[in-house]
């Protein structure tokens, strides 16, 4: 369709470039007729003037803007996008063209084009630069709101959308233009705004954080959708907490380690203490074996001395008797 276009436009421009050619040539050719008439001796005749084609000309030319009028009413709608037909007449006409070749009215019927690719809304630094189709993400200012205790929060959020085309009509028809500045920013920064002062600092940096997240991605979700905006994702991706707010809690994360580290001193000097009690318990019992073992041992020889003691006195009797 885009060749069809170009060959209609090459056309009408060919057609056009003709009739010019063909007045050209005429007046030319009269020109130099009357130039022949004014040095031409006195009673010669003179050549007959030629003949000026007007009416080829002017049907030329107009029948040139055929194939352009054709031309111009083929509009293509790229991939990624989608189209809103204006009419001089009717203003915006009922729905969406897609992405391909189109036909409009010549001169009374024009287009507007939208991206229904994902886009994104994003207030404080782009980690790493990122991008989404080829186009860098430009990075806002943090969008400040207040906790409950009145404290001012600097969030770094990030949403991900993009336009239904089914609504694109409505959206070129109600709302004002473009979508990503006048419509989400100020969406998103409402729905944050009513949610966070409903909790404090704490809850929202830390206990009731995912929480928070969702009930805000809920929020901007459901107003969005009716402007015709898909919301696909809600991030928070951080949280710039007030100075004395942060300062104070530095200092409690601070005697919180030492604390943990008390603790761990602690348990390590108990362990010590366990260990040399059952390291002395150990010894004494060894001591205790040790000493059991050598007093069965003296009994034995005893009991050994003992029954030797049986078989020597009778012998020593006998040697006394012989005596």
């Amino acid at each position: 369709m885009i060749f069809l276009r170009y060959l209609l436009l090459w056309g009408g421009a060919a057609m056009i470039a003709a009739a010019i050619g063909i007045l050209a040539r005429d007046l030319y050719l009269a020109t130099k007729h009357k130039q022949q008439a004014a040095t031409a001796e006195a009673g010669q005749p003179s050549p007959p003037a030629p003949f000026i084609h007007w009416r080829s000309a002017i049907a030329l030319a107009l029948l040139a803007w055929g194939p352009i009028l054709l031309a111009l009413g083929i509009v293509v709608v790229p991939s990624g996008m989608g189209g809103v037909r204006i009419s001089q007449t009717s203003g915006t006409l009922p729905g969406t063209l897609y992405p391909g070749a189109h036909f409009l009215t010549p001169l009374a019927e024009s287009i507007v084009l939208f991206d229904t690719c994902d886009q994104l809304f994003t207030t404080g630094a782009v980690e790493d630069g990122k991008m989404l189709a080829g186009k860098r993400v430009p990075a806002g200012e943090l969008l400040n709101v207040q906790a409950k205790e009145g404290l001012s929060l600097g969030l770094a959020v990030t949403v991900r959308y993009r336009l239904d085309p089914k609504h694109l009509d409505y959206i070129q028809a109600n709302l004002p233009q473009p979508i990503e500045k006048e419509i989400v920013p100020a969406v998103v920064a409402s729905a944050w705004r009513e949610l966070v002062p409903n909790y404090t600092v704490r809850e929202v940096f830390a206990t009731r954080r995912e929480e928070i997240r969702k009930k805000a991605a809920d929020a901007i979700t459901q107003r969005l959708a009716a402007d015709g905006i898909v919301v696909k994702e809600v991030m928070l991706r951080d949280i710039q907490l007030p100075p004395e707010y942060a300062k104070g809690l530095e200092d409690l994360l601070l005697k919180e380690q030492e604390d943990d580290q008390m603790g761990v001193q602690t348990d390590i000097q108990q362990k010590q203490v366990r260990i040399a009690e059952l390291q002395a318990e150990a010894t004494k019992a060894q001591q205790v074996k040790q000493a059991e073992g050598e007093a069965q041992v003296r009994v034995l020889q005893a009991k050994a001395e003992a029954d030797a003691m049986q078989y020597t006195l009778p012998l020593k009797q006998k040697q006394i008797e012989q005596i």
